[in-house]
């Protein structure tokens, strides 16, 4: 694993929300709308960290119409 790839992954670790949602995953696919009911967070502030979730490889994004289904990546 590239250095810069292992540094984006531990600070996904080191936010308490991005470890809520990777805790909600582990349950299996999840979507967005229900992650905001889960967390009460706003949207906005959930994909954003999904968005950094995913940067970091963590998290695999499925797309069916206007909906995202998250879940963990394979390790």
């Amino acid at each position: 694993m590239a250095g810069d790839q292992l540094d984006l992954m531990f600070r996904a670790f080191a936010d308490r929300t991005r470890l809520r949602v990777l805790n909600v995953l582990r349950s299996g696919e999840v979507c967005v709308g229900d992650l905001v009911v889960v967390l009460r967070a706003p949207q906005p502030t959930v994909s954003r960290h999904l968005g950094y979730l995913r940067r970091a490889g963590l998290v695999y994004c499925r797309r069916a119409g206007n909906w995202c289904f998250y879940r963990l990546s394979e390790p």
